[in-house]
């Protein structure tokens, strides 16, 4: 976290530099990171309780906690987690509160003992000259020096509170730059929460309207293409997320774990040339980890791509001559909007469930930084 400050200050005063900066940096970070969660989380929720009482439309999620799709159960349970989330901040806001207070009072004092200090050195700048005067030594010196202590004391005195404000203002800024960078995975979830929400409410809508006006032929392909879409929802999440973990460079445990590596007599064998063949080994093992990835995205792009266009020829066949005094030119246009907005609804189910690899990607590259030592406070915050 430190050196991410540190990197992100090299055009700018580097607002971690302090040891007291550093100090309240740590100590706040992680409730801020847990503010910014929190005020994702509570605007899901709020989301789900508007879309449930003024659009009569529980989210999944809602249902899946109360197994009801009752309107007072389900508004009673969002009210509890709503009000559980705001004491949450409401705490975090008050703790961090206090700690700005604490870090104003530390640059506080700090600035009143740089005062006295720059008072006791002006103090005796006077004295010396005062001395040189009455001795004669000095009368060349005293027409040059200027006793500054005194604008300088006013303008310290007047200044003191806003300028002890400034670290703690700038501090909070580049905190929350920082969470921001290292929570941008949880706003992607919590706005793929709400769109997957939306995009189901308008599918249950589609759905109801394609069974009104539904031929009975255009009902049996819907239901023979049910289970089908099922399969491609996971074929298409597995194959999404395997593209993920390539770009990532995050292969699954099943080929991660494997490694080639075999031991060596060092003591036969020279130092050199011990380490040649512990490269081989490794190089040996990067390029299997690579020809397994490759292979294994192959297969699943290919299973993806069969399953597509079996359900592609399914939709483009759909039945749309009217037959038996239905119209089903409007039930093959309804259950083609219906369908759209299946697929879109799968999409986003496939966005919310790879997530889980950017969260990873973040801690990897956390715990890769160099580490750096944050030194003993000489006064307590």
């Amino acid at each position: 976290m430190l050196r991410w400050f540190e990197d992100n200050s090299k055009n700018s005063k580097n607002s971690a530099s302090g040891r007291g900066n550093q100090a309240y940096l740590l100590a706040t970070a992680p409730i801020y990171d847990d503010w910014v969660r929190n005020n994702y989380e509570l605007q899901v929720w709020q989301t789900y309780l508007k879309m449930g009482t003024e659009q009569k439309h529980w989210a999944k999620e809602v249902v899946q906690r109360t197994k009801k799709r009752d309107e007072a159960t389900n508004s009673r349970f969002i009210n509890k987690k709503i009000n559980q989330i705001m004491a949450n901040i409401a705490q975090a806001s008050a703790t961090i509160s206090d700690l700005q207070i604490e870090l104003s009072t530390y640059w506080m004092q700090n600035s009143a003992e740089i005062t006295i200090q720059k008072q006791a050195h002006t103090t005796a700048e006077l004295t010396t000259n005062l001395i040189l005067e009455r001795t004669g030594l000095g009368s060349t010196l005293a027409k040059n020096t200027v006793p500054a202590s005194t604008t300088a004391t006013t303008a310290g005195s007047t200044t003191a509170k806003s300028a002890h404000r400034d670290p703690v203002d700038r501090l909070e800024k580049h905190i929350l730059d920082y969470i921001h960078h290292c929570t941008q995975h949880v706003k992607k979830v919590a706005e793929t929460r709400v769109q997957l929400a939306k995009a189901q409410m308008a599918e249950f809508k589609a759905l109801e309207d394609f069974e009104q006006i539904a031929t009975p032929s255009q009902w049996n392909i819907h239901v023979l293409l049910k289970p089908k879409m099922k399969a491609w929802s996971t074929k298409n999440k597995n194959y999404r997320t395997v593209l993920k973990r390539i770009e990532y460079d995050l292969p699954p445990k099943f080929i991660s774990n494997i490694e080639f590596k075999f031991k060596i007599d060092e003591s036969i064998l020279s130092p050199d040339e011990s380490q040649a063949l512990y490269n081989q080994m490794s190089k040996m093992t990067k390029d299997f980890r690579t020809q397994a990835m490759g292979l294994y995205m192959q297969s699943l792009g290919r299973e993806h791509e069969l399953l597509t266009n079996e359900i592609k020829r399914i939709i483009d066949g759909f039945p749309n001559e009217n037959d038996d005094g239905f119209d089903a030119e409007a039930g093959c246009a309804a259950f083609k909007q219906y369908h759209e907005l299946r697929e879109k609804r799968f999409n986003l189910e496939t966005d919310q469930s790879i997530y889980f690899l950017d969260a990873q990607r973040v801690e990897d590259e956390d715990s890769n930084q160099e580490p750096i030592f944050t030194p003993t406070l000489i006064r307590s915050l």
